[in-house]
């Protein structure tokens, strides 16, 4: 799990901009606050995003592909053999769409930046001085924290172990990570954060 800073997506922007390349956000795990902002594409501006997962605050599976004006004007045309012929099975379901815009008027109308922000600062105190020779870095953006470790073999076992301790976790290579919901309450962060830690006890 890399994290960015402004200053990569904007020199990615540069390059893209010589080079002719179009630049594509993914923000199908991202989107909707996860890393601190609403979207990346609010700090600097792709020619395709890719939203998904938090479109519909998780209850229906759905995704969305944006394009900016050059992108979708590069499809559009009366000639058939021109257009972009892609029709998914459930592309524009009613009910998907429903979900999707009451999930973001949700978002907006709760304020959920603000629930994001509390759990930055909450993982930020928690995890302030903790280290372990095993540990390669320490990163938290938004609703994200990861822990890197140098070994693989470190975290081997934490799965079955977080379980034991009340804590759903699926630890991927070498990033023992945590992506939590927006509504969880203090104690439920702090112990999940607790449960991290513990591990390198």
């Amino acid at each position: 799990m890399r994290m960015y800073g402004v200053s990569f997506l904007e020199r990615a922007r540069e390059l893209c901009d010589q080079y002719g390349v179009l630049l594509v956000f993914d923000e199908v795990a991202t989107g909707f606050g996860r890393t601190g902002n609403r979207f990346a594409a609010d700090l600097v501006l792709p020619d395709i995003l890719v939203l998904g997962k938090a479109l519909t605050g998780g209850y229906i599976g759905h995704a969305v592909t944006v394009a900016n004006r050059k992108v979708y004007e590069g499809f559009y045309d009366g000639d058939p053999s021109h257009a972009l012929m892609h029709g998914p099975t459930f592309m524009g379901n009613a009910l998907v769409c429903s979900v999707a815009l009451k999930s973001i008027e949700l978002f907006e109308k709760q304020d959920y930046m603000s629930k994001i922000r509390r759990i930055e600062e909450i993982t930020r105190r928690e995890m302030e001085g903790f280290s372990d020779p095993r540990i390669k870095e320490i990163r938290i953006m938004g609703a994200c924290v990861c822990i890197e470790v140098y070994d693989p073999d470190t975290i081997r076992g934490y799965q079955q172990f977080a379980y034991e301790h009340g804590v759903f976790s699926r630890p991927f290579l070498d990033y023992m990570y945590a992506m939590v919901p927006y509504v969880i309450r203090e104690e439920e962060l702090v112990k999940v954060l607790q449960t991290m830690k513990e591990w390198f006890s």
